[in-house]
């Protein structure tokens, strides 16, 4: 996102100064250009540097800027150089923004872009100002309804587990590292719940690899029902589940986990959990919740034992 967002700063700072060097008018305010050209490479350059700094919502902010500043050329600059920039400027805010943001910022772009566009043509008192702003505003929403709607197909895709509905890996990575952020600054706890299916590879081998997906899909299903607004449920892979709980503690956990078990399908499970710490990684957090699942394990395996014993 960060290196997207540098190179389109940077290459409205080269249209500019392209346009400051190959004047298409002798009227065309060089200065003016110039400086928002120096300024999108200075923006650039911040991006670049900052990257790892920024979050989500600056770069949104950031690409409104662009807008802005598009539009602000329009109006002082209202040449046919101003309208050569907006022409390049436009379409590859909206491209960004239909690629990374979610849908609400898209159209949020969308009409910043096309009311931006509009009172910049107003202000700069240029002919035809009905047929330019036309043009444009379909050209925009044409690549934030079209590009937004494929690029949000594609990350659900990306994120979400195919036989269950649930997260995967990758949508639960970029979900957990969220809700870390938040409660760190909420100074809320984090409690994570790692659930391993019990002698699933026997429903597998018994009854086919069929069932054993409809098992998991229903299960999938049956848990989402049950979770609380809020809570992150993801399949981590083969038959073990991760849940997220946020502003919960391990011990109120217990109460969250209940609400779980489903009476009507032939699978039972169990479950490791751990507070998900402050200066922790997932991993680490995802280790001890494991390592307590195994204490778990072992606990009911040696009962297991023993009532055989007896």
């Amino acid at each position: 996102m960060a290196w997207s967002l540098a190179l389109l700063f940077l290459f409205k700072g080269m249209v500019c100064l392209a346009s400051v060097a190959f004047p298409i008018s002798t009227t065309e305010p060089a200065g003016l250009i110039a400086g928002a050209g120096g300024l999108a490479v200075l923006g650039a350059s911040t991006v670049w540097l900052l990257a790892r700094r920024i979050p989500m919502l600056g770069f949104e902010l950031l690409a409104a800027c662009g807008t802005l500043v598009t539009s602000g050329l329009v109006a002082h600059a209202s040449t046919h150089g101003g309208m050569m920039i907006a022409a390049f400027s436009y379409p590859w805010i909206a491209i960004y923004a239909a690629h990374f943001f979610p849908r609400r910022v898209v159209v949020a772009q969308g009409m910043l872009i096309s009311v931006g566009f509009g009172l910049a043509l107003l202000v700069g008192g240029l002919p035809h100002v009905g047929i330019y702003w036309a043009i444009v505003t379909v050209t925009i929403w044409s690549i934030c309804i079209v590009l937004g709607h494929l690029s949000e197909s594609l990350r659900r895709q990306a994120d979400t587990d195919p036989l269950t509905g649930l997260l995967n890996r990758n949508g639960f990575l970029a979900a957990a590292v969220r809700e870390h952020a938040i409660a760190q600054r909420s100074a809320n706890r984090l409690t994570l719940a790692v659930l391993d299916l019990d002698g699933f590879k026997q429903i597998n081998d018994l009854r086919g690899h069929v069932v054993g997906d409809r098992v998991l899909a229903d299960l999938g299903r049956r848990w989402r029902e049950r979770l609380r607004t809020g809570d992150i449920l993801a399949r981590h892979g083969g038959d073990e589940f991760v849940l997220l709980l946020p502003a919960t503690s391990p011990e109120s956990a217990a109460a969250v986990l209940d609400r779980l078990r489903v009476d009507d399908l032939p699978v039972t499970w169990s479950v490791g959990i751990a507070e998900w710490l402050g200066g922790e990684s997932l991993g680490e957090c995802i280790v001890r919740a494991d390592a307590h699942l195994y204490s778990v394990k072992d606990a009911l395996r040696l009962r297991d034992a023993r009532q055989v014993h007896v």
